[in-house]
Formats: structure tokens, sequence, C-alpha cells
């Protein structure tokens, strides 16, 4: 049993090194990239220019953010525009052919004061860098794959870490400011190793779950989702052609004084049928606290059913996973003490291959000596 349990550890041991040396600069690429993008609600506020000064009148129009759109960027398509607190910019959503732009308008004059094309910009090649290397499909199945042998390299990591015989002493959980460089250097990526992996684990699966869609398809049969007859939300088509700018400023301003706390997106209707959909979004409550609602675009009036995008107090199991994966992912989930130890964790994962490089490295010398 002793030598099967030997034998066992020599070969996690040679999976790790193979593993580690084969994915070490794409898996230190992934994870640094995906620590600073941690951070990409701050970083947005400030590269868009998302802060404004409040000022005690009434917000502007959905045709005044239109008619402003219009002279400025004539050729984006008018899609949603999101109300945030009295110190943040109105955000408008615009198609654009092969884009699409988000636009920062001040809330009190309608004046443009950044558009992003969201192709480009440092902030969308950071998230381009994390999700596919800015390697288009052929990066995405590459970070897909890296991440999912990450899964053995972790295990086998932690296999490594315990000792051979007998439990771990207290050396095993501390870093140690004596000794050689060489002994420090194994002690960064083994102790500080053990310590992410309970947070890295979180991170990998949740990127499993988007990477492969054989796991999301499983969760959604299990869930239920798949036997679930979802309706879609429609207008009823009047006789006579109808104004809905009008309707539109109503439902914002009725939306934005029954949830004063909260932001409030507008959706606008692109065809007959289509209704207004409001989605009023709580900052502090994450993905699967949205509640979304939708009004008839003519009449004003609330269009109720069975919607896959509703209340989050009917959401489904299925949509309440899909919503929780990504909230996991980027620690959101535990607020910003979460989004801070994802971080952290993140950094010191991307460390791990380089100390592990120098480990291999120094072992290979010492055997030629």
């Amino acid at each position: 049993m002793s030598y099967f349990r030997m034998s066992l550890r020599k070969l996690l041991t040679r999976l790790h090194l193979i593993l580690g040396l084969g994915t070490g600069l794409l898996f230190f690429v992934i994870a640094l990239s995906g620590a600073i993008y941690t951070w990409e609600p701050e970083f947005s506020r400030l590269a868009y220019h998302q802060a404004v000064e409040a000022q005690d009148k009434p917000v502007v129009s959905i045709a005044d953010l239109r008619n402003s759109l219009e002279k400025t960027f004539p050729e984006g398509d008018f899609r949603t525009a999101l109300y945030r607190d009295p110190e943040s910019s109105i955000e408008v959503l615009l198609y654009a052919p092969g884009t699409y732009y988000l636009a920062q308008l001040n809330p009190y004059s309608a004046e443009l004061i950044h558009l992003q094309d969201m192709n480009k910009g440092w902030i969308n090649y950071l998230k381009k860098l994390h999700r596919n290397l800015l390697l288009g499909e052929l990066g995405r199945e590459i970070v897909h794959w890296v991440t999912l042998l990450a899964i053995p390299l972790l295990v086998s990591g932690l296999v490594i870490w315990w000792p051979a015989t007998g439990r771990p002493t207290k050396d095993k959980f501390f870093l140690k400011t004596t000794g050689s460089a060489k002994k420090r250097n194994y002690d960064l990526h083994s102790v500080l190793g053990f310590y992410v992996s309970w947070v890295l684990i979180f991170a990998l699966i949740t990127g499993i779950y988007w990477g492969f869609s054989p796991v999301k398809e499983t969760i959604k049969l299990l869930s239920g989702e798949n036997t679930i007859a979802w309706e879609t939300p429609r207008s009823e088509v009047p006789a006579r052609p109808v104004e809905n700018d009008g309707i539109l400023d109503q439902l914002i301003a009725d939306y934005r004084n029954t949830f004063p706390k909260s932001e409030v997106r507008i959706g606008i209707p692109h065809s007959e049928e289509d209704p207004i959909h409001l989605s009023v979004i709580d900052p502090g409550k994450g993905l699967t606290a949205i509640n979304h609602y939708y009004h008839d675009q003519y009449s004003g009036e609330r269009i109720e059913g069975v919607f896959r995008n509703g209340l989050s107090s009917e959401i489904s199991t299925f949509n309440a996973i899909n919503g929780m994966v990504y909230e996991i992912h980027f620690g959101s989930i535990l607020g910003l003490p979460g989004r801070i130890l994802v971080c952290m964790a993140a950094m010191v994962a991307a460390s791990l291959p380089i100390t592990g490089l120098l480990v291999w490295l120094g072992k290979r010398k010492s055997k030629r000596v």
C-alpha cells in the first residue's frame, strides 16, 4: 500500500510538472488579466467619464437623448438607456455595423460626454485578453482548455503539498523569511499555492461552465429549464400609429420614483410588437436580483406572463445558477471583500507558473552538480 501511494505521488508530481510547463505562460496571462479585470466597474467609471456633478433639476427626456445623439453620432441605433444615481451619466447603448457603443450623456443637459466603441479601448482589450487571448474563437478554445487542465494541476499540487507521511506541520502553512533564495521561492510556490487553491477552484469551475456547452446543457436539463414554456411579451398594435416617447418618459419617471435607490434601464422598442422593457437593478445585490418589467409601447400598460427574464422572485433555477456563475467568478457575490479576495488569489495564481518554473530549474541544476 505504501509503495502504491509513493508511485501515485510520483505520477501526480510528474503530471503537475508537465501541465505546469505546458500551460504556465497561458495560465499566467489569463490569471493576471482576470485579476486586473476584477476592477472593470471602477476602471469604466474613470475611463468612460461616467461621473457628473449632481444638479437640483429633472433629468432629460428620451427625446432629448435621441436628439443629442442624432447630432453627434447619427449612425448609432438607439437601443437602451441606463439611468443611475444623480452623480452618474445616463448610459445609452447604440448598435452600429460590426460593433456596439456605450454613450455617456449628461443627465441634466443631454450633452454627450463620452462615446466608446466596445470593441476597442484598453478595458475591452483586457476583457478579450482574459477571454480569448486576443485570438478570437481559437483563443477562446485555448482559454477553455487551459482552464480545464488547471483543475488536475490544482489537485496534484495539493497532493504534493501534503506530506508523504503523516500530517502537515506548522511550517507548511507559513512563509519563511530565512533560508536560501531557493527555499524561499519554493515556499512562495507551495504555501501561497495551497491558500489560493481554495479560491481558484471556484474560478476554474465557473470558467468550465462557460467554456464547455455540455456542462451548461446538463445543468439546464437537470434544473428542468427545458420543460418551462416561456412566453414572449408583445405589444398590441393599434390601428393608427402612436408616438411613444411620452410613454417612455412617463415610465422612466414612474420607475425611478418607485425605486429611488436602484438603477433603471429602459429598452427602446424596434418593431411594432416589441414591448418597452424596463430593468430595475440594485447594484449591491447582483445579477439574480434584477427585476424585469414589460409594458405595451402604445398604451403603457404592464404586460404580465411567464417570461425568461422576469421578476427576481420568479427566476428559474437555471437562470439563478447562470447569474451566480459570473458573480462567483469575479467574487462580486461577496461584494467588495469578495472582489478583493478573487483579485489577490488571481495575482498569486499568476505568480505560480513563475515560481514553479524556478523550482524546476533549481532541481535540474542540482541534479547536474
